[in-house]
């Protein structure tokens, strides 16, 4: 769980960093501020998850699982249209996306195991 914890800080390093040399960074955080959460997800399962983001900026979606089973990261519009997906063989998953305006994106994380596992996601 510490590895998601280490790429949000870093994350915010470079952010700050980027700014304090005078470049131009559009990082779209969610609307109400970067969202943060520890969840399990049952074998075969999907956890559905809401994030509103500004539009014509960077958005990031991160997941980090505990190393059980695979987790696979889908990231839909608001008309249903993928956005876009982390589906390798990994229960580590980050997928980028550049809304075209300020919508509510539908975050799915997909548990393709046999057991639970237990997952910290991030949308940054």
């Amino acid at each position: 769980m510490k590895k998601l914890h280490t790429l949000f800080a870093g994350l915010v390093i470079a952010a700050t960093v980027m700014l304090t040399f005078g470049q131009t960074l559009a990082v779209a955080s969610p609307v109400n501020g970067p969202k943060y959460d520890v969840h399990s997800v049952r074998a075969y399962s999907s956890d559905i998850y809401s994030v509103t983001f500004r539009g014509g900026e960077r958005g990031t979606i991160l997941v980090s699982g505990d190393g059980d089973t695979d987790l696979d990261l889908y990231v839909y519009d608001q008309n249903g249209r993928l956005l876009g997906s982390d589906t390798d063989y990994s229960d580590d998953c980050v997928v980028v996306i550049y809304p075209r305006w300020t919508q509510t994106v539908r975050i799915v994380v997909k548990n393709r195991g046999s057991v639970y596992n237990r997952y910290e996601i991030a949308a940054i």
